[in-house]
């Protein structure tokens, strides 16, 4: 299972995760889509200026292996 703060999960097949960045303060969700691999613990993706409001964005994953 994967999770994320910071984005939203768009597509999943195995631990490569599509997802849109999404800022937490204003819900501002960017049009550019990214993927990754994902391995077991916490990733730290990117950090990233909000364009909307301004606030600093970071985008975690976390897989957990249930």
């Amino acid at each position: 299972m994967i999770t994320i703060s910071g984005g939203e999960i768009l597509r999943q097949i195995g631990t490569s995760v599509t997802y849109k960045l999404k800022c937490d303060n204003c819900g501002q969700v960017e049009q550019s889509e990214s993927t990754v691999t994902v391995t077991v613990g916490v990733t730290e993706i990117t950090t990233k200026k909000c364009p909307n409001c301004g606030k600093n964005q970071l985008v975690k994953m976390k897989h957990s292996i249930n």
